[in-house]
């Protein structure tokens, strides 16, 4: 660092603090455009972007090029798409990765056996994001990487019910807004279901996340109760017998549970055995 960013006692002078700052907004509305992306779009224009972040439409193209140049954007005929860089990027995340390839034989069997959709979904941000759908049908508004409140879909619930205080409190305090008919908009309701969630270990969707849309969800925890996410059986509201899904829905659960905490072990040994492996070598006598 030069002496004109930086003075004598080491401190950040004003010059530095606004190319931070600079650099800082710039990830910012990266992360926007990307946000701004809805469920089922392939392509967007940097325009329409632009106006759903809340940016200029010069700022937009801008920032969309610099994406593009990255590969985070790809064009297309009618604009722009997600990148492949960030699918890439998003296999390198831990957590989903093991999720994913822990849940998708079951979710597999399930969706065989029920000719349901199955969902998998993780809480962030008090948002239930979608980071696997398993269906042979198009007729379901939701899309992998797709998010909506957590309160307002049943495998949202499930998971909401078993988080820490902090997260179930950081959601009441915003406005529950309907997106549902029957989408719980009153904050002690809410606390209601979440308790009786808790108590029964599922959660049911009775068109709360969408008219017609009905699923059956549970918890996926560990043994030590550590919650990694959630999964549902979801379709039309004709198609959902809650009674009879129920224990495949908890079962399901249990097992990818168990399947997560196996994986957990297994990597931690194969870590252990790449480090012993690469370790100092023994010293051998000369012949």
């Amino acid at each position: 660092m030069t002496e004109s960013t930086r003075n004598r006692s080491g401190s950040t002078t004003s010059t530095e603090r606004e190319s931070t700052s600079a650099r800082t907004g710039m990830l910012e509305r990266a992360m926007t455009l990307l946000s701004a992306f809805r469920p089922n779009e392939v392509t967007v224009s940097p325009t329409t972007l632009a106006k759903r972040a809340g940016l200029s439409k010069a700022t937009g193209h801008r920032i969309v090029a610099e994406m593009v140049n990255l590969g985070m954007l790809e064009r297309t005929v009618g604009g722009v798409r997600i990148g492949l860089r960030m699918f890439e990027i998003g296999q390198l995340v831990p957590r989903q990765r093991s999720l994913r390839r822990c849940a998708m034989p079951v979710m597999q069997e399930l969706r065989d056996n029920t000719k349901l959709s199955v969902h998998l979904a993780v809480l962030d941000h008090g948002d239930t994001l979608y980071v696997d759908i398993v269906s042979k049908r198009q007729d379901l508004p939701s899309a992998v990487g797709g998010r909506i409140p957590a309160y307002a879909t049943g495998v949202g619930k499930a998971m909401l019910a078993f988080s820490p205080s902090d997260v179930v409190s950081e959601v009441m305090s915003k406005r529950l807004k309907r997106y549902g008919p029957n989408t719980i908009t009153d904050t002690e309701a809410l606390r209601a279901e979440l308790a009786e969630i808790r108590a029964e270990g599922v959660s049911y969707d009775r068109e709360e996340s969408s008219r017609g849309v009905a699923c059956v969800a549970a918890p996926i925890r560990g043994g030590d109760g550590m919650l990694h996410g959630g999964i549902s059986l979801t379709g039309h509201v004709a198609e959902i017998d809650y009674r009879r899904l129920t224990p495949i829905v908890q079962t399901a659960a249990r097992i990818v549970g168990r399947r997560i905490e196996q994986d957990v072990v297994a990597q931690q040994e194969i870590a252990e055995a790449m480090l012993q492996a690469t370790g100092p070598k023994p010293h051998l006598p000369n012949p």
